[in-house]
Order: C-alpha cells, then sequence, then structure tokens
C-alpha cells in the first residue's frame, strides 16, 4: 500500500518523539501497512462507526501509553492523519 502523511500527524509524533518505544511500535505499524496488499492485513485495524473511509490503528504498550493512529484508506493509499491518546483520537474531528 502507498502511505502518505498529514502535516498534524507529524506534530503528534513530534510530541512524544523522546519515547523510544512508541517509536519502535509507530515503525513497526509503517512497515506493516506499507507491506500489506490490502487493508485485512493491516494488524490492529478497526473501521470507525459512522465514518466511511476512516479507521484505527491500535498502538498498546501500557496503560498510560496507550495510542490510537488515526487513518483514511482511499483505494491503494493509506493517509496517516493523526497520533493520539486513546482517549482522545475519538473525540477530535480530524
Amino acid at each position: 500500500m502507498v502511505l502518505k502523511f498529514k502535516p498534524q500527524f507529524w506534530k503528534d509524533i513530534n510530541k512524544l518523539k523522546e519515547d523510544k518505544e512508541v517509536m519502535s511500535l509507530l515503525y513497526r505499524i509503517f512497515r506493516n501497512v506499507d507491506n500489506a496488499k490490502g487493508i485485512s492485513q493491516i494488524h490492529h485495524i478497526k473501521p470507525l462507526v459512522k465514518f466511511e473511509s476512516r479507521y484505527r490503528i491500535k498502538l498498546f504498550l501500557d496503560k498510560k501509553r496507550d495510542y490510537r493512529v488515526g487513518v483514511f484508506v482511499h483505494k491503494n493509499t493509506v493517509w496517516f492523519a493523526r497520533f493520539l491518546h486513546r482517549m482522545k483520537i475519538y473525540e477530535e474531528h480530524w
């Protein structure tokens, strides 16, 4: 699949770039999405209710570090839109 990134995604990442474990898991997500032939091959992806092309990818380390990656999927392209704590990803209008 083709990976594309929204500017806000990079801003979200910069807030957590000191946490090496989170960055390592995020890199694994990028590799998994890049190697996937379709959306069904992406690990921990789930469609968001009420939205046709929005999905979230779960990134869990512990209760304090429980994040979600907000993505849009259009054909063979995955747009990484947001990277937020699990309590905030569902509130944001991204």
